[in-house]
């Protein structure tokens, strides 16, 4: 997690674009990046959080415009993305919508998240959140609660609740999450790898 400080957020701008370009397995040109910013939700919700980040800086009323960044983000795409969060380059969110992320959740470069994916806490009192080591792919539904780490390259399945790390390369999958056998989740994971 800690290369995603060292990225100026228009390294973060790139690296989204370019993740986004790997998926579709196309260069990333000039005209590919304008048709993300306008007519690709998912990007345009990465770029909002870009723009969140940037806005923090702004002296004297930086707070103030970040929260309206980020409410017109919420309003935009149903999705409550905290204004705190740390995230490196490289989002992906092809279905960019009803995603919660708790301010306090870190997320590495090229992560993935699709629809409904939750970050949050189990306890108000015991306030850890999820970390999201490089290349993680969350897949829809799943819910991530508690100071959780889901290891670099991880995998987790549609609708898994994980309460537990899940270590790298591998695949977590139910509710509760479990990890599945190196044999079987080399299967689970070049499936939802697909988009990649």
């Amino acid at each position: 997690m800690s290369d995603t400080r060292a990225e100026t957020i228009a390294d973060k701008v790139r690296a989204d674009a370019k993740m986004w370009a790997r998926a579709w397995k196309r260069k990333l040109t000039f005209s590919l990046f304008l048709r993300l910013f306008l007519l690709e939700p998912g990007f345009q919700l990465a770029f909002s959080l870009r723009v969140m980040e940037l806005s923090a800086k702004v002296p004297g009323f930086g707070k103030i415009l970040r929260r309206l960044v980020w409410y017109t983000t919420v309003r935009s795409f149903g999705c409550d993305i905290g204004v705190e969060v740390q995230a490196g380059g490289g989002l992906y969110f092809p279905h960019p919508f009803g995603i919660v992320v708790h301010s306090h959740s870190k997320i590495g470069r090229n992560v993935t998240l699709l629809q409904n994916v939750t970050l949050g806490i189990v306890d108000p009192s015991d306030p850890g959140c999820p970390v999201l080591e490089q290349g993680a792919w969350v897949n829809a539904g799943a819910k991530l609660l508690g100071p959780v780490i889901i290891g670099a390259d991880a995998v987790i399945g549609a609708n898994a609740v994980v309460l537990a790390d899940v270590p790298a390369n591998s695949v977590a999958v139910g509710v509760p999450a479990r990890v599945l056998p190196k044999k079987a989740a080399r299967v689970v994971s070049s499936v939802s790898a697909c988009p990649r």
